[in-house]
């Protein structure tokens, strides 16, 4: 008996060493705090990017009333790190941001020059981890009708995805500023709507990339993830996009039937935990449906994020190239 007292706890010890050596490299938050500083800053455990970290913070040291924090987006071992800084100088407020793309694998840190990866669509809500979770989808906006389905979703506080195309951009600029403003994710859904599975991997970048530039220019952020037009990828995408793909587990089939009893019937008969819903922000019907859906997931205690926050809260990490919705399974 007393041999197995005196086993437990080196049992219980061994499995916590376990643990810990089977987590990724997340960093380990430090700070520094003083009556006039208050620094939080990343710790990875790596001399060459803590160093780097570090010598980076070191110009604020000297500086009085200093607020500093960080946000970031892990993507397997690399890490999007954006760093906000608050400097109270006199009655004035300075605001400025810098981000990062961290590998820690490889002992890389390297300053991006425009804060491509400075948009966090997570909210970091831990409570969500133990919640029936779905994140609604939008594509083909943004138009007209985007603007009253936005309204819907703050009416009820919920959040969504919009997979934007290049070509809606122009025109509607401040309806994309009002998604960003509103705390929606924005995603990519190509600049044409073609069918990219039939073209040269220098399109597919073109596609691409031309959407991701005209997202930045409104809302100063590039978006994280991509949709392809009609859901369509094949190894050329897969190998030219930066971005994890999203696709989608639940078709409402909005853009086939303009019925929203029928769009909310669809849903209501195949929804579950950690659905990806595909719909259109572009027609009158998803938007009415949306009166119809969002009352009822919810008081069926389903709470609404944005893809994002879905495998974040799921515990999935993204990778650029990989194809995820079908269960929340990358291909």
């Amino acid at each position: 008996m007393k041999m197995r007292y005196f086993l437990l706890p080196v049992i219980i010890i061994s499995l916590m060493l376990f643990i810990l050596d089977s987590e990724d490299t997340a960093p380990v938050n430090k700070s520094i705090a003083s009556d006039s500083l208050d620094i939080s800053y990343p710790f990875f455990g790596n001399d060459v990017i803590d160093e780097y970290i570090m010598n980076y913070l070191e110009d604020y040291w000297e500086k009085e009333h200093v607020f500093i924090d960080y946000d970031y987006y892990n993507n397997s071992s690399s890490y999007y790190m954006t760093f906000y800084s608050y400097i109270f100088d006199g009655n004035m407020l300075s605001n400025n941001i810098d981000s990062f793309l961290i590998d820690v694998d490889n002992s890389t840190i390297v300053k991006t020059e425009d804060n491509d990866f400075a948009y966090d669509p997570i909210t970091n809500n831990k409570s969500y981890k133990e919640d029936k979770l779905v994140a609604l989808t939008f594509d083909d906006g943004p138009n007209y009708n985007t603007n009253r389905i936005l309204n819907i979703l703050n009416k009820y506080n919920v959040k969504a995805t919009f997979f934007v195309l290049g070509t809606k951009i122009k025109g509607n600029e401040y309806i994309l500023q009002k998604m960003f403003d509103s705390g929606m994710e924005i995603g990519n859904h190509t600049f044409n709507h073609l069918l990219l599975t039939k073209y040269s991997e220098d399109k597919i970048k073109e596609e691409i990339e031309s959407t991701s530039n005209l997202i930045y220019n409104v809302i100063g952020k590039k978006p994280m993830l991509l949709r392809p037009s009609y859901g369509s990828f094949n190894n050329k995408i897969k190998k030219v996009t930066t971005m994890p793909i999203i696709i989608w587990n639940i078709d409402t089939l909005d853009w086939k039937y303009h019925n929203s009893k029928r769009i909310s019937n669809r849903i209501f008969s195949k929804i579950k935990d950690g659905d990806i819903v595909l719909m259109h922000d572009i027609y009158s019907a998803t938007a009415n449906a949306l009166d119809i859906i969002i009352p009822r997931l919810l008081n069926d205690g389903y709470k609404l994020v944005t893809v994002s926050e879905l495998f974040y809260y799921k515990e999935i990490s993204l990778e650029s190239g990989k194809v995820y919705g079908l269960s929340l399974i990358h291909i």
